[in-house]
């Protein structure tokens, strides 16, 4: 039973991820058609609107054999977690840590094999993070490109933006939870060779502190914070929100 929940639940993200793929499909589809030059009359007038209800519900009934499907799925696959029993164990990635790290201060020397799972945790990050480096590179070079906005056809230079973006971006997401979910599988496997390891004795273990130091990324994130406040400041930005919000209250709110 177990393991056809385990079976159970992969059919299901990859299912969950191939509906995310054909709505967005559909809804991609609709926005080329509906600016397509055919929707267009000679005097560049839309003859057809881009979205209506009509439309969207055309588009639904088309896939809406794999959307039963997939509920058909969803309902199965509550009714084998209902028949195995207890609650699904969902393990956050803050408590998994907290508990990696209480079973570091016990164990007197960390295994090999627990030390071969915290650089492979570095390893994946790596890869994750040069995936979404990358990812990041190559959309900033068509974002830095002035020739791809320089028509004010607003709608056409969003969609095109849309259409070479997207994929960068869903590949730095598919990236970063790919290596989430393999950091928490090597997490767990780590808190099993902890757990066979030899313990301290306990008086000298460590007691853990309730306050930890701040992780590099929060740092980092604070830092940018700081440096883009500071460039707001210094390229007229607080003056514009100053008077936005003056004008909000004074001309919408009406507080004047």
């Amino acid at each position: 039973m177990a393991r056809a929940l385990r079976v159970m639940r992969v059919i299901l993200a990859a299912a969950t991820v191939a509906v995310c793929l054909l709505l967005c499909w559909q809804a991609a589809g609709i926005y080329l058609t509906g600016n397509s030059p055919e929707n267009f009359s000679s005097p560049g007038v839309r003859i057809e609107p881009v979205y209506s209800r009509e439309i969207v519900a055309g588009r639904l009934a088309a896939i809406s054999p794999a959307l039963f499907a997939y509920l058909a799925l969803v309902v199965a696959g509550l009714a084998l977690q209902a028949a195995a029993g207890g609650k699904p164990k969902l393990q956050t990635s803050f408590w998994a840590g907290d508990k990696l790290r209480s079973l570091r201060g016990r164990v007197s020397e960390t295994p090999p094999a627990a030390k071969a799972e915290q650089r492979r945790r570095r390893n994946i990050w790596i890869a994750a993070g040069a995936v979404i480096l990358a990812c990041n590179i190559l959309a900033g070079i068509y974002l830095l490109n002035p020739g791809n906005f320089s028509s004010l056809d607003l709608e056409a230079v969003v969609g095109r933006m849309m259409l070479r973006i997207s994929p960068w971006v869903a590949l730095a997401l598919a990236a970063a939870a790919a290596a989430s979910v393999l950091d928490g599988q090597s997490v767990c496997r780590e808190m099993e060779f902890l757990k066979s390891a030899p313990q301290r004795k306990p008086e000298s273990a460590p007691f853990p502190g309730k306050k930890a130091a701040l992780p590099v990324l929060r740092v980092v994130l604070y830092a940018a914070a700081v440096a883009l406040i500071v460039m707001g400041v210094a390229n007229g930005g607080l003056w514009d929100v100053l008077v936005k919000a003056v004008n909000i209250c004074t001309e919408c709110i009406g507080l004047g």
